[in-house]
């Protein structure tokens, strides 16, 4: 028997058909793995007391009636756990679980996987390379950003702090719904690139969002070939930023991978070190008198501040070597995402078997 609480992403949003597919997929698991036991699935999308979906509560009134369940299954995937450790241990307790499956992007977990691969890998849009190399480094450094988190205003805030946002390519979404940034980061920067949602609509199935100013909700594609071919650095804007979350990548970090591109994290710095634990190659040790991965999170922008300013005194010529030098790098990276992907793939089907 499995309870199951949760809810998904749309089916008309990307990852939403994903999602629903994975749900579905780990129940039959948990069914044929635990057929004779009580299970409790808990998705943790939107799941948490600061989400007006009940779900939360739902969970509290099990336990208030007395239900107990021998196993419960933790599942996170498409978005970042939003449960503290001791809320997920008080649930725990709360109904009497003698077994807990910590599923998808809890990093320590024997039970972990990378969605953000797999999903990435199924829908993204195919290119040759040429269309993803380096043609001319018109623009230094590449950093979009759609919702402003508070870790990206203020890196963006250092960027024109720094008059440095001449050397790049800098976009930030509007606060137009309220989205909580957290305390300290309220801006009036609103930048974009001339782009509408409706030009990323690049397959039916997805809504066109129009928040944020109506910077593209893209998550499939590189977005305007005209400026990918023309940037040296991606700067990658993930979604999560605190070195004590969960380690959360996202399509973000795939992006550069697939794109040819060398890449630094205004993000948890963890993740260099797990994409060189899988397999991919980073890129500090290019500029290894700048520290950008043993630091605290208070240090981060300042760092990227400093790699753009070191960065700035290249030629176009530099770049364009330095690029070249690199590039045996990129292509092995782009060559490791397919592999990876179908390892994180093989994962999520035998969950109780590895």
């Amino acid at each position: 028997m499995i309870t199951y609480v949760g809810t998904t992403f749309s089916v008309r949003d990307q990852w939403g058909p994903q999602e629903v597919r994975l749900v579905k997929n780990i129940q039959e698991q948990i069914e044929r793995r635990f057929s004779h036991q009580s299970n409790l699935m808990i998705n943790l999308t939107w799941f948490g007391p600061q989400f007006n979906n009940n779900l939360y509560n739902s969970v509290n009134q099990l336990a208030d009636r007395g239900t107990t369940f021998d196993n419960i299954f933790w599942m996170s995937s498409v978005d970042p756990i939003y449960l503290l450790p001791d809320q997920i241990a008080a649930i725990e307790k709360n109904l009497k679980i003698k077994q807990a499956y910590y599923i998808g992007g809890f990093e320590h977990s024997e039970h972990a996987f990378d969605f953000s691969s797999t999903a990435t890998a199924e829908d993204f849009i195919p290119y040759s390379q040429d269309q993803m190399l380096l043609a001319d480094p018109v623009h230094l450094y590449l950093c979009y950003n759609r919702k402003p988190r508070r870790h990206r205003i203020e890196l963006v805030e250092k960027i024109y702090a720094n008059n440095l946002e001449q050397y790049g390519i800098v976009t930030l979404g509007r606060n137009d719904v309220n989205y909580d940034v957290g305390q300290g980061a309220k801006t009036d920067l609103y930048l974009t690139v001339d782009e509408t949602a409706q030009d990323y609509s690049h397959n039916n199935r997805f809504r066109v969002h129009k928040t944020f100013g109506g910077i593209p909700c893209d998550s499939l594609s590189l977005g305007r070939l005209d400026i990918w071919q023309t940037h040296f650095l991606n700067v990658v804007s993930e979604t999560e930023f605190l070195p004590w979350d969960n380690r959360f990548v996202t399509e973000k970090t795939w992006k550069p991978i697939l794109g040819l591109r060398p890449f630094v994290l205004n993000g948890q710095t963890k993740i260099y070190q797990y994409l060189r634990d899988q397999g991919f190659r980073t890129f500090n040790h290019y500029w290894p008198h700048i520290e950008l991965e043993n630091i605290n999170e208070s240090e981060v922008h300042d760092s990227i501040i400093q790699l753009i300013m070191y960065l700035k005194e290249f030629s176009k010529d530099q770049l364009q070597d330095l690029y070249s030098q690199m590039l045996p790098e990129l292509l092995h990276n782009h060559k490791r995402f397919n592999d990876y992907a179908n390892e994180q793939k093989n994962k999520i089907n035998h969950l109780f078997e590895l």
